[in-house]
């Protein structure tokens, strides 16, 4: 998937399942996170960079938009150990159904106007 499609398809994910405002910003974080990695499999982020990138000050605040992605499935995640932080992996099973989706009605859609020609 590329990186516009992972926004489209989490954009026609939140369609149909809610996340508060400050979690979709933490998605959006995290993947840029992961663009400037060159799009590792994990990422290792501490929970001051993100809570700043969020302007987030509580780090319990944090946790919990940090867990709604989790519990969502849209990202796996592994505590870190004092000197060494978490990591992250894009979760995007959510999304190979949507896109499946999408690219089967844009064939069907070329299909029939294949036919009308």
């Amino acid at each position: 998937m590329t990186y516009i499609e992972l926004i489209n398809a989490f954009e026609k994910w939140l369609e149909t399942n809610y996340l508060p405002s400050l979690a979709q910003l933490l998605w959006y974080k995290l993947m840029a996170q992961f663009n400037r990695a060159g799009w590792c499999e994990w990422i290792t982020v501490d929970n001051y960079r993100l809570m700043a990138l969020l302007d987030v000050r509580r780090e319990a605040t944090f946790i919990s938009y940090r867990d709604k992605l989790i519990e969502a499935g849209l990202f796996e995640y592994q505590k870190g150990k004092k000197g060494s932080p978490n990591k992250y992996k894009i979760c995007t099973f959510n999304f190979v159904s949507i896109n499946s989706s999408q690219k089967s009605s844009t064939s069907s859609s070329e299909k029939r106007s294949t036919k009308r020609s």
